[in-house]
């Protein structure tokens, strides 16, 4: 059976991000959030939600770790823009090298997600944001390297060969 995570508001979200302690006791008793932050992704109407809950881990609570996700949320929005994990293995690679130069991230489950302790969730949920930002903003990247070899395949007689991309 699957526990519901508790929404929390954008003042709990403030709260928790400045450390409140009985936030952090809840999550620490083993307690499941999720939020809708006040980022969206491009050319989409949803925000960015972010899910709190305890890490896997052997044993039972007080919780060591919590787990910052995305709720598949980022892997999904990729595949929508085309760029789907298991088809393009260059931007597989990419992002999961990415997601790995961040200490306690990773990908499970079709989700994004980052490793924190209770007392630095408030960081860990920055943290997990600006991945995920990151990792967003590889579609663009993606494209700009497309229209850098799309310029190089075309001979110096085109009109574009001397326009870049920026």
């Amino acid at each position: 059976m699957t526990v519901e995570p508790r929404d929390l508001s954008y003042s709990e979200l403030l709260a928790l991000l400045a450390g409140d302690v009985d936030l952090r006791l809840l999550l620490t008793a083993g307690e499941r959030f999720r939020v809708e932050t006040p980022f969206f992704y491009p050319g989409r109407h949803e925000p960015v939600v972010a899910y709190l809950a305890p890490a896997p881990q052997s044993g039972r609570p007080p919780i060591k770790s919590v787990r910052i996700s995305d709720g598949g949320g980022l892997i999904e929005y990729l595949a929508d823009q085309g760029m789907d994990l298991e088809v393009d293995m260059v931007l597989s690679k990419t992002v999961f090298h990415a997601v790995r130069q961040v200490e306690g991230a990773g990908i499970a489950g079709g989700q994004v997600y980052l490793d924190s302790t209770p007392d630095k969730v408030g960081t860990g949920l920055w943290r997990f944001l600006q991945l995920v930002i990151e990792v967003t903003g590889l579609r663009h990247a993606k494209y700009k390297d497309a229209l850098l070899q799309l310029e190089r395949r075309q001979g110096p007689d085109s009109a574009k060969a001397g326009w870049r991309p920026t």
